[in-house]
C-alpha cells in the first residue's frame, strides 16, 4: 500500500469520526431526498457528471426517473461548488485527481478538472455497485438497491499513473464512454515518428538532398542527416512554427519509422560503437540525442514550456553511452522487436527481463518516461488471447520502476480478450489493486450464473499463452498453443457456460465468447487445410473467418478497430489462401506439393553462390534441416538470426505435365529470394514474408530425373513478426492450358 493511499485512509478515519456508524439517504421509495448545486457557469463534463449521477441514482432505485422529495435533506455539490478547500488541495497533485465527501448534510464531488470531477461521480457509483466491464449496455452492472444510501466519507484518489490510454480502443461513442467511466484519460504522448513532418520531403529533398540520409552512397528521403546544422534549424522552427500555430506544446521528435538511417560520417561519428545484443544492430541512440538537444536548445530559446517526445524503438532502444538527454525530452518504451506474447518477469521469455532493464535504466536519466508496449501478438488477426497475468504483472512493476504513464497499442477486442481491457484500465488508476479480487467480481458480475465454466474457459487461455514457448509475432503459433486437447477444453466450458447462461444479458455475453471461439476453430481449420494442399476448404474457412470477424467488427458497441482482425486477416494470411485456391481450380491443377522439411544450409558471410550451394553437383548431405510452414526460424533456435540462408529440395514431375506450363509458387517467403532449378537460375524476389509470389520453371525442368530447386532467402530486415526463410507452403501448379483457336 501508497503513502499516498496510506494518508487518505488515515483522513476518512479523522473526518468521518465513527466511520460507517453514519449513513446518508439518497433515495427512498423513488424519491430524491437530494438537490444538486452546480458551479455558476458549469462546463460540459461537470453537466455531464450531474447528467450521470442522476441517471444511475435512478437507475439504482429501480426507476426510470426520481421525484423530488417534499423535504430534501441532503445537498450534491458538484465540481466548483464543491465546498472542501482542503480536500481539493489534495486532489489537485493530478489533473485526474478528485475528491469524494459524503456528511449527513452534504455529498462534495470534484475534481481538478471538470473530467476528474466526472471520474468523481463514476467512482462514487462504483462504490454503489455499478460496473462497466465492457463498453455499452452489454457491459454495464446497475443492481437493483431500491434505497440508495451513502455511508459517511472523505476520500481523495490520485492515480498511479498520470497518463492512462489503450490505444487503438474501438471507436465510437460507447467506447469514448467506457473510458472515462474507467478514468482513462491524461495527457497523451504525442506520435512520435515525426522527422517527416518536422523536415517535409516534399518541401526540402528536391533542393536540398544534404538534409536527409546518405544510403550506400546516395541521399535518400527514409530518414534525416540529423548532424546537419540547417537540419536541427528547420526542425526547431517548425515546433515554433506549430506551436504558435495550433497550441500545442508536447510534440513528436522521433526517427520516422523504419531504417535507412544516415551512414555520412558525421552522423556515424555520433555512435559510440554500443550494439543491441539481440539484433546485433548499431545503437544510433547517442547520435539521435544529440539531434534531440541541440533542437530542445533552439526551441527552448523562443518557447522553454516545449516538451518533446520519442519512442525507445528498433536501434535506438537502448539507453545512451555518452549524451544526456534534456529533462524535457520523454521518451515511450516501445519494445518492437521483443516477444509479445509474454510478459516482463516470464521465465520462458528472458528477453523480457531486457525490456525491464530497459525502462530502469531510462527511468534512470528521465524525469518523465511512458509505457508504450504492445498487448497484443503484433500484425495478429485479432485471435482469442488473454494477457490479463501479463499487465497484473507489468503494471505494478512500471509504478514500482517509474513510469510515468501508459500509450499501450492493443486490438482490444472485447470478444477476444475478455476482461483484459478491464483489468488493464483498473490497475493503470489503482497498481495496487488485488488483480484477483478484480477478476473475481468481474466474472461473478458480468457472467452471473455462468461465472465458474467461464472464469476456468479465460484462465486456461490466459494460462496456455503464459507457458507457450514461443516468441514469434502474428499468428504464426496459435495451432501450437491451441492444440486439440486445448480445443476441446475450451469447448467443454463454454458449452457448460451456455447451459447455465439461460437468460439475459448472460447469454448473450456468452454468445459474445463462442463467436471469438469460432473465429479461432476456422483460423485453426485455415491453417490446417491450406498446410496440406486443400485449399478449398482453407478458402472456405477463410471466409467464415472473414464473416465472424465482420461480425466482431459491426457489434454494438464495435469490438475492432479497422485496423484490427479482418483487416490483418486479409493483408497476412487472405492472399495466400485466395491464390493457392485460384491455382489448384477452374483447370488449374495442383503439380506438386512441397514437404514442410527442407535441406538448408546458414549462410552469414553470404559465401553461397560463388561456392554454387544451388547446384546439383553440391552435396547437401551435411546439411542441417528446417521446417518452413509448421516452424518459424525462432522456434527452431534462429529467435534473431539475419543474413542468408539456402534451401534445397528435390521434386520429381511425372512426363504427363510435358507441354504444359510449369509454375513455382511460395506462399510466403521473408523477405528476400533468388531460385534456381537444376543450375538454371529462375528469377528473385523481395516481399514482405506474407505476400506470395511465383515463378515460371517450365523451360527447367525435366521430366526423367528428380528436379533439384534451390532458395537463397536474404533476411536483413528486423520486423514485427520475428520470422524469416520460407514460411508458408510451396507448391508447382500448372495453369489451364488456353482453349484452340476456333476456326475461320
Amino acid at each position: 500500500m501508497t503513502l499516498r493511499r496510506l494518508v487518505f485512509i488515515a483522513l476518512v478515519l479523522t473526518l468521518s469520526g465513527l466511520a460507517g456508524a453514519e449513513s446518508v439517504t439518497l433515495v427512498t421509495g423513488g424519491r430524491a431526498h437530494y438537490t444538486v448545486r452546480t458551479p455558476e457557469d458549469p462546463d460540459e463534463m461537470e453537466l455531464k457528471a450531474v447528467a450521470e449521477l442522476e441517471r444511475y441514482l435512478a437507475r439504482l432505485a429501480g426507476r426510470e426517473a426520481l421525484e423530488a422529495a417534499e423535504t430534501p435533506s441532503v445537498t450534491i455539490e458538484i465540481g466548483d461548488a464543491a465546498d472542501n478547500d482542503i480536500l481539493r488541495e489534495r486532489a489537485s497533485a493530478d489533473q485526474s485527481g478528485f475528491f469524494i465527501e459524503v456528511t449527513p448534510a452534504a455529498v462534495r464531488l470534484a475534481g481538478t478538472t471538470p473530467t476528474a470531477t466526472l471520474y468523481a461521480v463514476y467512482d462514487l457509483l462504483e462504490r454503489l455497485g455499478c460496473r462497466w466491464l465492457m463498453p455499452g449496455q452489454i457491459g454495464e452492472i446497475v443492481p437493483a438497491l431500491g434505497t440508495v444510501r451513502l455511508e459517511t466519507m472523505s476520500v481523495v484518489e490520485l492515480p498511479d499513473f498520470a497518463s492512462r490510454h489503450l490505444q487503438a480502443l474501438p471507436g465510437g461513442e460507447a467506447s469514448d464512454e467506457w473510458a472515462l467511466k474507467m478514468k482513462l484519460g491524461g495527457p497523451t504522448f504525442p506520435g512520435s515518428h515525426s522527422w517527416n513532418r518536422l523536415v517535409p520531403p516534399d518541401e526540402y529533398y528536391e533542393t536540398h538532398p544534404e538534409y536527409y540520409a546518405m544510403v550506400d552512397g546516395e541521399r535518400v528521403p527514409t530518414q534525416l542527416c540529423t548532424s546537419n546544422p540547417a537540419v536541427v534549424a528547420i526542425a526547431a522552427q517548425s515546433i515554433i512554427r506549430m506551436h504558435e500555430e495550433t497550441g500545442e506544446t508536447w510534440f513528436g521528435i522521433g526517427p520516422n519509422d523504419g531504417g535507412g538511417f544516415c551512414e555520412c560520417e558525421s552522423c556515424r561519428a555520433l555512435d559510440t560503437g554500443d550494439t543491441d545484443p539481440l539484433t546485433g544492430e548499431v545503437s544510433i541512440t547517442d547520435r539521435f540525442l544529440t539531434f534531440a538537444n541541440a533542437v530542445a536548445a533552439q526551441v527552448h530559446a523562443v518557447h522553454p514550456q516545449i516538451k518533446f517526445a520519442f519512442y525507445v524503438y528498433h536501434n535506438y532502444m537502448r539507453p545512451p553511452k555518452k549524451v544526456i538527454p534534456d529533462p524535457s525530452i520523454v521518451p515511450a518504451v516501445a519494445p518492437i522487436s521483443l516477444c509479445r506474447l509474454h510478459g516482463m518477469g516470464n521465465s520462458i521469455c528472458p528477453e523480457r527481463n531486457y525490456h525491464q532493464w530497459l525502462i530502469r535504466e531510462w527511468t534512470k536519466i528521465c524525469p518523465e518516461v511512458y509505457h508504450r508496449g504492445y498487448s497484443y501478438n503484433l500484425a495478429g488477426p485479432n485471435l482469442p488471447l488473454n494477457y490479463v497475468s501479463r499487465w497484473a504483472y507489468e503494471i505494478p512493476f512500471c509504478k514500482r520502476a517509474g513510469i510515468t504513464g501508459f500509450r499501450v497499442e492493443t486490438q482490444m477486442s472485447w470478444a477476444n480478450y475478455g476482461p483484459l481491457g478491464y483489468v488493464m484500465a483498473k490497475l493503470m488508476w489503482d497498481a495496487e489493486q488485488d488483480s484477483h479480487a478484480l477478476l473475481d467480481d468481474y466474472y461473478t458480475k458480468f457472467y452471473g450464473p455462468a461465472a465458474e465454466p467461464m472464469q476456468q474457459y479465460w484462465t486456461y487461455m490466459d494460462r496456455l499463452r503464459r507457458n507457450a514457448p514461443y516468441h514469434t509475432g502474428n499468428a504464426v503459433n496459435i495451432p501450437d498453443i491451441y492444440t486439440p486437447k486445448a480445443i476441446d477444453d475450451l469447448s467443454r466450458w463454454l458449452r457448460a457456460a451456455h447451459d447455465r447462461a439461460r437468460t439475459e444479458p448472460y447469454a448473450e455475453r456468452v454468445h459474445i465468447a463462442a463467436e471469438s471461439f469460432r473465429y479461432l476453430h476456422a483460423f485453426l481449420r485455415m491453417r490446417e487445410a491450406a498446410e496440406e494442399f486443400e485449399w478449398g476448404e482453407a478458402r472456405a474457412a477463410l471466409d467464415e473467418m472473414r464473416e465472424v470477424g465482420q461480425w466482431m467488427h459491426d457489434y454494438d458497441p464495435p469490438l475492432m478497430e479497422q485496423h484490427g482482425g479482418v483487416a490483418r486477416l486479409n493483408r497476412f494470411w487472405a492472399r495466400e489462401v485466395e491464390q493457392g485456391q485460384e491455382r489448384t481450380h477452374g483447370g488449374n491443377k495442383l503439380v506438386h506439393a512441397f514437404g514442410d522439411s527442407w535441406r538448408t544450409f546458414m549462410d552469414p558471410t553470404d559465401i553461397g553462390e560463388d561456392l554454387r550451394y544451388f547446384s546439383p553437383r553440391t552435396d547437401d548431405g551435411a546439411w542441417k534441416t528446417l521446417k518452413t510452414y509448421s516452424q518459424s526460424w525462432s522456434d527452431q533456435g534462429l529467435r534473431y538470426y539475419k543474413g542468408v540462408m539456402w534451401y534445397r529440395q528435390t521434386v520429381s514431375i511425372a512426363p504427363h505435365w510435358a507441354g504444359r506450363r510449369l509454375m513455382l509458387w511460395f506462399g510466403g517467403i521473408d523477405e528476400s529470394a533468388k531460385v534456381w532449378v537444376n543450375d538454371t537460375y529462375i528469377g528473385e524476389c523481395e516481399t514482405n514474408g506474407w505476400e506470395p509470389v511465383e515463378f515460371d520453371i517450365t523451360h527447367a525442368v525435366r521430366f526423367e530425373r528428380d528436379n533439384l530447386v534451390c532458395v537463397k532467402v536474404t533476411n536483413n530486415r528486423l520486423n514485427e513478426l520475428g520470422t524469416g526463410g520460407i514460411t508458408r507452403p510451396v507448391m508447382v501448379w500448372s495453369p489451364k492450358p488456353a482453349e484452340p483457336a476456333a476456326e475461320e
